[in-house]
């Protein structure tokens, strides 16, 4: 199957990034699985039919054991959104869609975004005077359209209600 394919299928995504959280957990279970297959064959090679047990729990160890290989191969280097750290969150954000990854919620005075993987993400401009940074932007790549007229807002980026950015975008061409 096809990586591009794969990495943008929402629940396979989803189901990746909950198998990378508790990847110890599944190798524990998976070592427990095989611990009971590794017994159940004993006892099949003592001559008692159990060989449908033994193949049952081999194969939830294997599965179990190789899910974060695999979790890790659909989302390379990546973790939940709760796990990264500064650095991560910023460079993460740069790589999301906003139209598939976010929901953009809109009143007159203000404007939210939460990323739909984790809604405590948030990204957060007030239209009003006290999200307006300037209300006659003056620089020459903003002047060069066809509505002259820039003006530029704080744009606030938050986790879990915590301000953790504050960034200037320029509102050019008539938006």
């Amino acid at each position: 199957m096809d990586t591009v394919i794969i990495r943008n299928n929402k629940t396979i995504i989803r189901i990746a990034l909950w198998i990378k959280e508790y990847a110890h957990a599944l190798r524990v279970i998976g070592g427990v699985f095989f611990v009971l297959a590794l017994m159940a064959g004993i006892v099949w090679v003592s001559g008692n039919d159990v060989e449908p047990i033994a193949f049952l729990f081999s194969i939830i160890s294997s599965l179990l054991l190789a899910s974060p290989s695999i979790a890790e191969y659909v989302m390379p280097n990546r973790k939940p959104v709760r796990y990264m750290d500064y650095d991560e969150i910023l460079e993460f954000i740069l790589t999301t869609n906003p139209k598939n990854d976010w929901k953009w919620i809109k009143t007159n005075w203000a404007e939210e975004a939460f990323l739909k993987e984790n809604p405590r993400l948030r990204i957060r401009v007030r239209w009003d005077n006290e999200g307006k940074h300037n209300d006659n932007f003056q620089e020459k790549w903003a002047k060069k359209h066809p509505d002259p007229s820039a003006s530029s807002f704080w744009y606030d980026l938050s986790n879990d209600g915590a301000l953790i950015e504050r960034f200037i975008l320029v509102s050019v061409d008539g938006a």
